[in-house]
């Protein structure tokens, strides 16, 4: 049987060429041209991953933002939300099922590209929603919509196709918002034979056991990926009268389980990765939309500072913090970073969430370094001033650990231990007699019944000034 060929255009075999002269010229000067080593660039990768993007478009600062996509779009939102961005897809007003389900639910997220392209094409081509035929009923009074990721809904049908319409106006904002922000989440689809449609989430086992043969179970490959971005594009742009500035972006958070008899953590490679490579090749040829590298800052970051609660699964805060940053910074051209960080600007809650996973990673020079450039933001929050004091004292960095105390000091001038453990910082630095008896007199006169402590110092003091 002759293979069957594929329908797609031989863009496929190449996304990019160039002439000998212009590589080579272009090799010349790409300045992120080699992969970081411990000796140059190094600081890009360990410990904490920083890639470098390339905008293609900038993003005003009052510019209306729309993210949708897998649980990660909802990182995303919360983080321009908190800069400031006005975010037209956080909190739609869903009506009192919207209100009864909560931020708990998943019903917000979208999981695959096709379940992407469906939800937009029903906002703005109002008359293809299946309507009720989505609406799966369980029996008991319960129903279950797999598009919006609810399997279990004791409401009225009438209610529910309420919530539903709502939905469809928030996700029309799509043809409204300045910026699209678009998460890939990843490719084991469900399909129902009968509506012709791919599912959000997998279907209950009750209406799978009551008909088996209506739902399908598929691994999507390159080529359906790739045909739904296209989809997605198209609808855009058909809809939009703004141009169309889109970030496209691969979620990092790993598949929870998978349905193939295979180990999750090679199914997982596996969605990742042509997801990965479908947006590569998307991206190619449209100068309106950006591939966000968000997956690779995460995946190419020190595991210990990427998961919040531990599972390995759900990104910290931190991370998403400094993506982003990134963000902000590179298509936003007069936005005020606040901080900086090996020379690139970055924002001031990046820059806290930074200085956190230093001081997780127990990274001192880094954090020293850190320190020295953002001593204004870092200065605002005692408790991580703590750590990085912490962190400089077991690296031996007195000189750096000194400055942080300082500044702890200078918060809390009625705590005696941090005066005097300033003090012992200053007296392991060189030449440091003179300020450590500046700061003597200080505790002398602040607290003057720990006289113990002075004798100490000033018994360490005179003996330094007793050897040759």
């Amino acid at each position: 049987m002759a293979k069957k060929k594929s329908s797609r255009p031989a863009r496929n075999s190449a996304i990019h060429s160039a002439t000998s002269t212009d590589a080579f010229d272009a090799a010349r000067k790409n300045k992120l041209r080699r992969y970081p080593s411990p000796e140059i660039d190094g600081e890009r990768l360990y410990p904490l991953a920083d890639p470098a993007v390339s905008p293609g478009f900038t993003i005003g600062r009052k510019d209306s933002v729309f993210a949708i996509g897998s649980c990660f779009a909802r990182n995303i939102e919360g983080a321009l939300h908190r800069a400031g961005m006005t975010v037209l897809s956080r909190e739609p007003d869903l009506g009192p099922i919207g209100e009864s389900v909560g931020k708990a639910s998943t019903f917000l997220n979208k999981y695959t590209a096709h379940s992407i392209l469906n939800e937009m094409r029903w906002a703005l081509e109002r008359d293809s929603f299946p309507g009720e035929k989505i609406i799966y009923p369980l029996g008991d009074g319960l129903y279950c919509d797999p598009q919006l990721g609810l399997v279990r809904l004791p409401f009225a049908l009438a209610d529910i196709m309420d919530m539903r319409a709502r939905y469809l106006d928030a996700m029309a904002g799509v043809a409204q918002a300045d910026v699209i922000i678009l998460t890939l989440g990843y490719v084991e689809a469900w399909y129902d034979r009968e509506l012709d449609l791919y599912l959000n989430i997998a279907p209950p086992p009750r209406i799978c056991k009551a008909d088996p043969e209506r739902f399908e179970f598929r691994v999507l490959g390159y080529d359906d990926v790739l045909d739904a971005l296209d989809g997605i594009y198209a609808l855009l742009k058909a809809h939009r009268k703004k141009p169309l500035k889109m970030l496209l972006t691969v979620s990092p958070v790993p598949l929870a389980s998978t349905f193939r008899d295979m180990d999750v953590m090679l199914a997982n490679t596996y969605s990742k990765s042509v997801q990965r490579a479908a947006a590569e090749t998307f991206v190619a040829d449209k100068p309106d939309v950006d591939y966000f590298p968000s997956y690779e800052t995460v995946t190419l970051a020190n595991p210990d500072v990427c998961w919040a609660r531990n599972d390995y699964r759900h990104i910290s805060p931190d991370i998403v913090a400094r993506i982003m940053s990134n963000v902000l910074v590179s298509y936003i051209p007069d936005f005020e970073a606040g901080g900086t960080y090996h020379g690139r600007p970055m924002t001031e809650d990046a820059i806290l969430a930074t200085a956190r996973m230093l001081a997780k990673l127990n990274e001192g020079p880094e954090l020293a370094a850190l320190f020295a450039q953002n001593r204004h933001i870092l200065r605002s929050d005692e408790k991580l001033l703590a750590r990085i004091a912490d962190v400089l004292q077991h690296a031996d960095l007195p000189e750096c650990e000194a400055e942080v105390l300082d500044e702890m000091v200078t918060l809390a001038p009625q705590r005696p231990r941090l005066l005097q453990r300033l003090i012992s910082a200053v007296a392991r630095t060189p030449d440091s007699t003179e300020r450590t008896r500046t700061l003597l007199a200080l505790h002398a006169e602040r607290f003057p019944t720990r006289s113990d402590f002075r004798a100490r110092v000033e018994r360490s003091l005179a003996a330094l000034e007793d050897q040759p």
